[in-house]
């Protein structure tokens, strides 16, 4: 598979890389790491996210050069390569609107839920993290993994992976870790950068989830919700509820977590986690539209808050009962 796609991309010289909205870090180092090693084999190279790059992975070298999209697609543009995006829609809206059409996508995932909606498909689902995925498929290139590609392959795993907390983290994702690493990442300044230094806003929000969170079903189930315009109120932004999941995740004997955040769009966003591999949050998620991995998913939909949050949460409670 890997020589397939890696003969493809051999066969164009101005290609676009593109990953999916509100990025994450396997998304912002899948994106770097391809763009820049696109690079280093002589390919013209334009990458692109409809949302800007989080500022806590702005420090990755590369980062400046994920642009915003443009107004019309470029003539030049011969090749486009997702990545890490498990449904086309999930690109963005804007993003859906210019690419609609083109001829020539090549789709690099890792999500269980992917569609393969590329006209050429890497897809491992249930893989570590895109970056991992990306990792193989660059050494099979025998492309030189620099110091910026490596650290952008490490930020991807990493933070995929919990910090190589998750069940996903196996003896190859750990053995790919330490080769990213004698290639040249500063794990020390890299963790500290993106786990150890959070906005003031962020842990403002932080309080405000652990003030009003909701632990029900024998303490199995966690969950918040964001009020429509408290977001406003206090003076944060959609990255500052990017992980609130992961917050309410941890109360020891939960199973479940989930977050319900209302967007500007009239849409529900919904975050969900399970700890336990008894319950597959991407089954839920997939009942309402959306997607992801067996421990971690999400949902956007359109609906008034308390019906959304009502369905979403029978839902899960039924899952909890059969995994008894």
């Amino acid at each position: 598979m890997y020589d397939r796609i890696l003969s493809l991309i051999s066969s164009y010289h101005h290609i676009g890389v593109i990953s999916h909205f509100r990025p994450d870090g396997d998304a912002i180092g899948s994106t770097l790491a391809l763009g820049l090693a696109l690079q280093g084999m002589g390919k013209s190279v334009t990458m692109w996210n409809e949302d800007e790059v989080p500022a806590r992975y702005a420090f990755l070298e590369g980062a400046e050069l994920i642009q915003p999209l443009p107004e019309v697609v470029p003539p030049e543009l011969e090749l486009l390569i997702c990545v890490d995006t498990g449904d086309w829609k999930r690109l963005g809206d804007r993003a859906v609107e210019l690419f609609n059409g083109f001829p020539r996508i090549i789709n690099i995932d890792h999500h269980i839920s992917n569609c393969c909606y590329g006209h050429e498909n890497l897809v491992e689902g249930g893989s570590a993290a895109c970056g991992f995925v990306l990792y193989k498929m660059l050494r099979t290139a025998g492309c030189v993994i620099t110091p910026a590609i490596a650290s952008a392959l490490y930020a991807a795993i990493s933070t995929d992976t919990g910090s190589f907390q998750y069940s996903s983290t196996t003896p190859e994702v750990m053995q790919a870790a330490g080769e990213l690493l004698a290639a040249g990442v500063d794990v020390g300044d890299i963790n500290r950068r993106i786990y150890q230094e959070i906005p003031l806003s962020t842990l403002m929000v932080n309080r405000e989830v652990l003030n009003h969170m909701v632990v029900e079903c024998n303490g199995q189930l966690s969950h918040y919700t964001m009020p429509a315009g408290r977001k406003a109120e206090l003076g944060i932004s959609m990255e500052d509820t990017k992980d609130l999941v992961d917050i309410i995740r941890t109360v020891q004997g939960v199973r479940v977590s989930i977050i319900f955040e209302d967007l500007e769009d009239g849409r529900i966003r919904m975050s969900l986690r399970s700890k336990d591999p008894q319950i597959n949050v991407s089954d839920i998620a997939a009942r309402f539209g959306g997607g992801g991995h067996s421990m971690a998913a999400g949902i956007r939909m359109k609906g008034e808050m308390e019906d959304v949050r009502t369905r979403v949460l029978e839902a899960i409670r039924e899952q909890l009962n059969q995994a008894e």
